[in-house]
């Protein structure tokens, strides 16, 4: 409790200063928070085409909320309120300077009495938004002016969250019709797919060198076999770093309306050597897609895999459970050693590394098969991100601003074999 000297100049100040409310709403959606993830990746996305033929008075309905909706008709933040006159000029200002410069609508209300919703184009700062690797509070400050009257402010407290934070359902309570919407967000997930990350580029080199593979050529060759032979390189290069799976899924901030996920990027599953159900999948959805295999994340009510098509006509898919990185590390399966001996384990690294590959497979595309079933059936929460798909909608992954980092990730620890292949290759005879 507050001390009573405290509370009283408060309570004096609060009687004789009265307390006036706009005369309109001000919004920041969804449910009061801005996700850098979500502005990032959909900055340029364009309208979902329609499903299905509207009904006329569906169609009329959408007509009136357009000719009501002012300004951006995708806009998170904006103002609500019902026109004072006809022709009532309005200007409305948002600020909010850590994520975006002053943004400003102008317009005339038409009719009075219509209810209206005002929505600036927001001029974010992307790079910052990139940047932004804690949950903070941040102002939203509304300033909007009607006709001549003087301009008037409000401002909104919001939840900034970290780009690491990935919305995946959006739950709108209507309690005047006592009603809910929920809206599957599970396409922010290509996102976080992000096959330009300078880092592939050096795992690909160590890829090649494990010569599984002599070159990445995506379907080029035409044959399936040699398809998993390259999906198989990246994940035995993964397994040789010690990625491995960890079912730790940390959430930053918890919000009933608006549940999300903390997804780590490429570059931090890979220095971290962890990688829950979707950071496994975003990284290796990232490499897939650098070498040109058709890739997807499959999303269950608390699941998320990968899978990828075998043929560029994309006639058979198959699915891959990276939550298996990591039975096979490198690492571990040296210092394991003389254990492996008493129990007469005699597999190589590169033949348990194939083992886990396999059950990965195995294991994917049981479970696609099923989930597949359940997604035509109409199961809402079974829902196939396909990212080429999410790419040509305008969903573009997170760009790489990791500050203070390497732009390449540090070396594997070099083993006896290792070297020896190293000093073989480097070898040069003078003529």
């Amino acid at each position: 409790m507050l001390p009573a000297f405290l509370v009283a100049p408060a309570l004096v100040a609060w009687s004789v200063v009265p307390l006036t409310e706009p005369a309109w709403k001000a919004h920041v959606d969804p449910a009061g928070q801005i996700y850098p993830s979500m502005v990032l990746a959909m900055a340029t996305a364009k309208p979902t085409p329609e499903a299905e033929e509207k009904s006329e008075k569906q169609a009329a309905v959408d007509e009136k909320v357009a000719a009501q909706t002012l300004g951006d008709p995708d806009g998170w933040i904006y103002v609500t309120l019902t026109a004072p006159a006809d022709e009532t000029p309005i200007r409305v200002t948002v600020t909010c300077d850590d994520v975006m410069e002053p943004s400003t609508y102008k317009g005339v209300l038409a009719k009075k009495g219509e209810f209206y919703g005002i929505a600036p184009k927001i001029r974010w700062k992307y790079k910052d938004l990139a940047k932004v690797r804690q949950p903070i509070p941040a102002n939203v400050v509304f300033s909007v002016k009607l006709g001549e009257a003087e301009a008037e402010e409000d401002v909104r407290v919001v939840t900034l969250h970290t780009v690491n934070d990935c919305p995946y359902l959006h739950i709108e309570i209507d309690h005047e019709n006592e009603q809910v919407h929920v809206r599957n967000l599970a396409f922010m997930l290509a996102a976080y797919v992000n096959e330009d990350h300078p880092w592939i580029d050096t795992l690909l080199r160590e890829a090649i060198e494990t010569r599984i593979v002599e070159s990445f050529t995506g379907y080029q060759l035409g044959k399936e076999e040699e398809v998993f032979k390259q999906v198989y390189a990246v994940w035995n290069v993964l397994q040789q770093r010690g990625i491995t799976y960890s079912d730790i899924t940390r959430t930053s901030v918890r919000e009933d309306t608006v549940p999300s996920q903390h997804v780590r990027f490429l570059d931090e599953s890979i220095e971290m050597k962890q990688a829950n159900c979707v950071d496994g999948s975003v990284l290796v959805a990232s490499i897939l897609r650098k070498i040109g295999i058709d890739v997807f994340l499959f999303v269950t009510p608390n699941h998320c895999y990968l899978g990828f098509f075998t043929d560029r006509e994309r006639t058979n898919m198959v699915g891959l459970e990276t939550t298996v990185l990591g039975t096979a590390r490198k690492d571990e399966f040296e210092r394991t050693k003389k254990l492996r001996e008493l129990l007469k384990d005699t597999r190589t690294f590169d033949e348990a590394s194939y083992q886990s590959f396999e059950a990965a497979l195995a294991v994917g595309s049981k479970n696609l098969t099923e989930h597949t079933a359940k997604m035509l059936a109409g199961e809402f929460q079974y829902v196939q991100v396909l990212i080429k798909e999410a790419r040509e909608q305008g969903i573009k992954a997170i760009p790489y601003f990791p500050p203070g980092r390497p732009a390449s990730p540090p070396a594997k620890p070099e083993d006896e074999t290792d070297r020896i292949r190293r000093e073989i290759r480097d070898l040069k005879i003078n003529r």
